[in-house]
């Protein structure tokens, strides 16, 4: 049984390499840069961040995210440049990846409004750790594959935003790299990158004395998947501290919270309460989400 349980668990992180298949971050609030190149820059300022995400930690080979990334306005040039480092791991199979995004900014006469035009380039690395596996399926032709392959990718986006409204959209993954895992006869051993495109939109209101809600929304198209929409709202208070509700339809809530810890540091926390695909009832069916972030603007 114990087999069989193995060998169905790598075809289906073969087949979910049809679907979606790069990570994500309830927090994309925090992350324009990571779903849209265009975005590169677009804030202004200069930072630096990390992040940590784990989910569905009661079972064995939960996916966990680890990212490094940095954003920076070369006002100059009129431009943003920004990029992610990143580890992706699930069981036994991980992609490790680089990200680099420019983006071209058109400022109004009145500087009110830029428009970004970006692309981006990514290389990533998708392995098998077959010291996981090798002892439960010794004679599995998939082990005498290659233990890792790299894929090289690209995309391209448009961002708008004024002191209120922002909004974008972006292809990724649109070259459609393929990767062949092993040779095994009459076994589906390939797999491609398929293109993800992501639309985002918020609207900054202004409820008080530096009181503002920002309700936003992201729809993921990914091919051969299932349309993602994420809806929220985000509750900042003088840039200091904000808390925040999204919902993921049919998959999860999530609650967010970020504070500043000195003047150039702030810190963020998300809890996901998973109600599709894994049951409510199971413990540890949900997913935390932490990061810092350091503003590297010169004052």
């Amino acid at each position: 049984m114990r087999k069989v349980l193995l060998s169905i668990a790598l075809i289906t992180g073969i087949a979910a390499a049809k679907a979606q298949q790069l990570h994500f971050t309830s927090q994309f609030l925090q992350h324009n840069l990571m779903y849209n190149p265009a975005a590169a820059g677009i804030a202004g300022n200069a930072m630096a961040g990390i992040s940590y995400r784990s989910q569905w930690s009661s079972f064995p080979g939960n996916p966990r995210t680890y990212m490094v990334y940095a954003d920076a306005d070369l006002k100059k040039l009129k431009a943003g440049i920004g990029g992610y480092v990143y580890r992706d791991e699930t069981g036994p199979t991980s992609r490790t990846g680089l990200q680099l995004a420019y983006s071209y900014h058109i400022i109004s006469k009145n500087e009110k409004s830029k428009f970004g035009i970006g692309i981006e380039v990514r290389g990533m690395q998708y392995a098998i750790d077959k010291a996981k596996i090798e002892s439960s399926i010794p004679n599995d032709p998939l082990l005498g594959g290659a233990s890792s392959k790299f894929l090289f990718d690209a995309g391209a986006g448009l961002y708008w935003t004024n002191s209120k409204l922002s909004v974008g959209a972006a292809a990724q993954q649109i070259v459609g790299s393929r990767i062949k895992i092993a040779d095994v006869p009459g076994a589906y051993t390939h797999g491609k990158l398929y293109r993800h495109w992501n639309f985002t939109a918020n609207y900054k209101l202004q409820t008080g004395d530096d009181i503002y809600v920002i309700p936003n929304a992201m729809v993921r198209v990914i091919e051969h998947a299932p349309t993602e929409f994420d809806l929220g709202a985000k509750l900042n208070y003088q840039d200091k501290i904000w808390w925040g509700l999204n919902w993921r339809v049919r998959q999860f809530w999530s609650i967010q919270a970020g504070f500043k810890i000195l003047q150039r540091i702030s810190a963020t926390y998300s809890y996901d309460y998973y109600t599709s695909p894994i049951s409510i009832f199971t413990s540890g069916s949900g997913a935390h989400e932490v990061g810092l972030q350091f503003d590297l603007s010169k004052k």
